[in-house]
């Protein structure tokens, strides 16, 4: 008979499995805060709007601020790597136009992703390049 704590381990190992395996579905670029000493590489989505390329970013992870303090970063993107400007844009309109442009780029991945990250708590940030 199997324990009920082997089969909570099992679905909690394997909804991990499952976020990790969708979270590298569709397009994923690399991003660096530029100026942070020691600044992590962080693998992310993105979206191309009519007014620029945006992220989300999420209190609390370091990357995020990181970048939004530092006001640059490096991106790779298609195995090129690039200088951008972050500009933090929150506002309930720019958040929406964005988590409905990941919904529609990403798909099932970002819904299921959703169910356990709470995306309006996330804020989009702009991509410029930088000059």
């Amino acid at each position: 008979m199997v324990s009920f704590m082997k089969v909570a381990l099992g679905l909690v190992l394997l909804m991990g499995g499952l976020i990790i395996g969708l979270s590298e579905w569709g397009e994923v670029v690399v991003i660096r805060p530029l100026g942070v000493e020691s600044a992590e590489e962080t693998r992310i989505w993105i979206v191309d709007l009519p007014d620029g390329a945006f992220v989300r970013g999420s209190s609390g992870k370091a990357w995020t601020e990181n970048a939004v303090g530092a006001g640059s970063v490096a991106l790779r993107r298609d195995g090129v790597w690039a200088n951008y400007t972050v500009t933090d844009v929150s506002g309930q309109q720019t958040q929406h136009r964005v988590n409905v442009a990941m919904r529609k780029k990403y798909g099932f991945s970002d819904r299921f992703i959703g169910w356990t990250e709470d995306f309006s708590l996330s804020w989009p940030l702009r991509l410029d390049p930088a000059p």
